[in-house]
């Protein structure tokens, strides 16, 4: 009896993480249309016999159901049937999937990753599109929507998202009840996620009361952006302690990390070294490591040789610049690599270190490469890293 009762109170904790998730997506606008409870009838019949817990909507049209349970049984036969029929129904929708948990048992995680296969590889005839997590179907959803947005829509769109989902897991109560308590009942949302972190910061479950997030960081002195993207904030008996994150999505292409003026970056890595800042003049001036001159370029590179960790510190966490260094300078960076749904966890100086073994080579012996703003040459220096 209290097996059954826990049962039907895990689908339930499932159900409504997936609502979660659904309206997170539907406030971000990457789906135009989502309905609960979605049910529709055969034509000439007054019972609308075929039903999905959910039904959403792109920017486009395009339909898709969603499903979630937390065991692949002989009843999922009964999920066949119904997309079955609603496809048919509905020519809107095009796409069905049943939706599990993050963090399955390996049991059920086996059954799943089963069935999966056996959609994907054409062993069974299905209706079903696949069973997968919701991490990936989270993605997937990113990504058809996405691809509905014009290309710096859409990259600054998810650049954003990615903030938004940190901030949501870390702030969601089944992972914290799952994490602190154990319930068997508790789903969670990206809960793999939620506890590579705690594990990270070395929480202890005794002592932490609540955990909370925010992803509203306060501008910058200067107006610009600060390097955290997610504040953690973390009630222990003893008060409260804050953490923060810069959120990154893992790109083989060099992309703008870091813009301040000549001065900033010689005020920041020594404002008592006047060479310094005569040669960063220098290339703001001329724009690229070419106009200043190879005899420039050459003592430039050797004169970045002392400031290499202090550089890398200032533009990936924002360590020595402006800011309140509690909340707007980063400690950790959290990298999503998109191909397999995979996140890394490191602090800064981790971070550095992982850019280094990855060969990461920019100009002047640092990890960047430098250049000028668009309509910023003469005024400002910016630079391009790889995110990895």
């Amino acid at each position: 009896m209290k097996e059954n009762k826990n049962k039907n109170l895990h689908g339930a904790k499932g159900i409504e993480t997936l609502d979660n998730m659904v309206n997170a997506l539907y406030e971000r606008g990457y789906i135009t249309l989502y309905k609960k409870n979605y049910s529709i009838a055969e034509p000439g019949y007054p019972n609308k016999q075929f039903k999905f817990q959910y039904i959403i909507g792109f920017q486009n049209n395009e339909q898709w159901i969603l499903h979630h349970t937390t065991s692949i049984r002989d009843r999922i036969n009964c999920q066949q049937w119904h997309s079955e029929h609603i496809k048919l129904l509905n020519r809107n929708v095009k796409r069905a999937y049943i939706v599990v948990p993050d963090d399955l048992s390996e049991e059920e995680k086996h059954k799943a990753s089963n069935y999966n296969k056996n959609i994907v590889n054409k062993k069974i005839y299905s209706a079903i599109d696949g069973v997968l997590p919701f991490g990936i179907i989270y993605t997937m959803i990113e990504r058809k929507a996405a691809l509905l947005l014009s290309r710096g829509k859409a990259h600054a769109s998810l650049g954003l998202h990615f903030e938004t989902k940190l901030t949501y897991t870390m702030r969601d109560q089944q992972n914290f009840d799952r994490w602190k308590y154990n319930p068997e009942t508790s789903v969670g949302y990206l809960y793999p996620l939620f506890l590579d972190i705690v594990n990270k910061l070395c929480l202890d479950k005794e002592k932490v009361i609540a955990i909370d997030a925010t992803s509203d960081i306060s501008k910058l002195p200067s107006g610009g952006s600060p390097k955290t993207d997610v504040l953690l904030y973390i009630k222990t008996e003893n008060g409260i302690e804050t953490h923060t994150f810069s959120c990154k999505r893992s790109s083989s292409s060099w992309v703008s990390v870091h813009e301040y003026t000549a001065d900033a970056f010689a005020d920041v890595l020594n404002p008592a070294d006047n060479r310094l800042r005569e040669l960063l003049y220098t290339f703001q001036q001329a724009g690229g490591a070419r106009g200043m001159g190879e005899e420039k370029a050459e003592e430039m590179l050797i004169c970045m040789e002392k400031y290499l960790v202090q550089l890398s510190r200032w533009v990936i966490g924002g360590a020595g610049g402006e800011g309140d260094s509690s909340t707007q300078w980063a400690e950790y960076i959290i990298t999503l690599d998109e191909r397999n749904n995979h996140y890394s966890i490191h602090t800064v100086d981790e971070y550095i270190e992982e850019c280094i073994r990855q060969n990461v080579k920019g100009q002047f012996g640092t990890l960047f490469r430098w250049t000028y703003p668009s309509g910023g040459k003469g005024k400002r220096i910016q630079l391009k890293g790889k995110i990895v």
